[in-house]
């Protein structure tokens, strides 16, 4: 992995297609298991992890100071392109459920999360995944990440690193 050298308020900024190197910064969210969430079985139906894991983006990107709204108010959107899910153990209505969130990689115009999800009472390990997105504008046409979103999500990742 490589980074640019030149800074802008001392954040490496990412080159053209190169991934650049992140800070592990960790965002927890706890969630509680609704009904609506189960299946016949009791158990957590597979596709509501799905949902937990763009809320767990969602409070990544809020906590690192970015919120999802200001990307799309400057006109781009991160269209998912990839997701993946491995289920570990099942979760049941009324468990409350940590989903810990992490930048995992970034470029001019991809940005990658990894997830992990335990029950909040006993840390068991229920599933990890990742998702996949490419940055794209109002039309829906693949574009760069504006370059002072791609420094901010930078500078939010190190400072949650720092917490």
């Amino acid at each position: 992995m490589s980074m640019q050298t030149e800074t802008q308020r001392g954040v490496a900024k990412p080159a053209a297609s190169q991934e650049v190197a992140l800070p592990v910064a960790p965002v927890p969210l706890d969630l509680t298991v609704r009904f609506a969430e189960t299946d016949l079985m009791g158990i957590v139906h597979h596709s509501t992890y799905v949902i937990w894991f763009e809320a767990g983006r969602v409070a990544w990107m809020a906590a690192a100071g970015i919120p999802y709204t200001e990307i799309s108010s400057q006109g781009r959107h991160f269209a998912v392109t990839g997701l993946r899910a491995e289920y570990r153990a099942a979760a049941r209505f009324g468990d409350v459920v940590r989903v810990t969130t992490r930048l995992a990689r970034l470029r001019s115009r991809h940005v990658a999360f990894t997830y992990t999800i335990t029950r909040a009472g006993d840390d068991e390990l229920l599933a990890t995944g990742e998702s996949e997105h490419i940055c794209v504008d109002l039309d829906g046409r693949m574009a760069k990440i504006p370059p002072p979103i791609a420094a901010r999500l930078l500078a939010g990742a190190a400072q949650l690193a720092q917490r």
